[in-house]
Formats: C-alpha cells, structure tokens, sequence
C-alpha cells in the first residue's frame, strides 16, 4: 500500500471538494438559468394566451355588436316595409272605389267609345270581348262599336272597361281598369318616396 503524506492528501481532497464545489456552482447556475429561460417562455406563453384571449373577446363582442345592430336594421326595414304596404293598399284602395264610381258615371261611357274606337287600328273583326259582370255600359259601347264581336263575363276584372281576344292576329288587349291600376304600382313606388333601401 502506497502511504501518502497527510499534505497531499489534504490537497487532493481539498482539490476534489474544489471540482465538486465547482461542478455543484456550474449545476446551479444550468439550473437557474434554464429555470430564468422557462420562466420568461412560461410568461411570453402567457402573454400571447392572453392577448390572443383578448383578441378572442374584442372579436366576439364586436361581433355581437354587428349582429345586434344588423337585427336591428332589419326589425326597422320590416316596420318600414309594413307601413309602405299599408300605406300603398290604403292609396290603391281609394284608387279602387274612385274608380268603380268612374264605372258608374257617364265619363266611363265616353272613356270606352275612346277606347274603343282607338282600338279599331289594331285588331280585325272576329273578336271576343270580356268584360265585369253586369257592366252594362261596356256591353252597350261594345255592341255599338263592334255588333259582331262575342261578349263574355270575366270574374278576374273586378273594376271596368274590357279585354279583347282577336282571333285573327292570336293576340289578347288588356284594357281593363285593373290592368291599368296595377300598372300604376311601379309608379307609386318610385314617386311615392315610400323607396326602402336595402
């Protein structure tokens, strides 16, 4: 056995317990340090997480906000609408009484000689006329103005004046009341200033 001095080996431990001391202080400092690298991960984690919470949120609230807004646009949209086609059927309604008085007057007799006599350029002979039932000026003026045409009643005309088939030429001429009234729609709405933009 090799004895050694009690010097050197006093050294050599004390050079051991420097290289452990070392190594424990070099541990250490990996371990703080890789504990500082994944504290700060850990809190840039977080941050993103919670600024991408926070996007989230603002979003989803913004998002809210538009849909509320849009149902509220459309819940006016649907009141505007509403009172347009109140407003519309209560004008075309007095339309219609007006012109069902005008059926009963002695103009409407006149209006349909006019008509009917402005007629006689487009149409042959061999004609079908349909007229309201019980509409006996538009009979008469009919009869008077073309003595060999067919008459018919049509329920579809409600108000007045007649439709005309020509047999001939395959055509058919809506000149009733009620055509001409629903013609008028198109004008109402866009003179009406009733317009609902969209």
């Amino acid at each position: 056995m090799i004895q050694q001095s009690p010097a050197k080996t006093k050294s050599f431990l004390k050079a051991i317990n420097k290289a452990a001391m070392q190594k424990c202080s070099d541990i250490a400092k990996q371990i703080e340090d890789t504990t500082q690298e994944e504290m700060q991960r850990a809190e840039d984690e977080a941050r993103k997480d919670g600024h991408l919470k926070i996007e989230a949120a603002k979003a989803k609230i913004e998002a809210q906000a538009k849909l509320k807004v849009a149902l509220y646009e459309n819940e006016k949209k649907k009141e505007i609408f509403s009172k347009r086609a109140a407003y519309q059927k209560e004008v075309f309604a007095l339309a219609t009484t007006r012109l069902q008085a005008f059926t009963a007057s002695s103009e409407y007799t006149a209006y349909l000689e006019k008509h009917l006599s402005d007629l006689s350029d487009k149409v042959s002979e061999n004609l079908t006329f349909r007229i309201r039932e019980k509409d006996s000026a538009a009979q008469s003026a009919i009869q008077k103005a073309y003595p060999s045409a067919a008459i018919e009643t049509d329920p579809t005309i409600k108000i007045g004046a007649y439709k005309v088939i020509d047999r001939d030429k395959s055509i058919l001429i809506d000149e009733t009341l009620d055509a001409g009234l629903e013609n008028q729609l198109d004008w109402f709405l866009l003179n009406s200033k009733l317009k609902v933009e969209l």
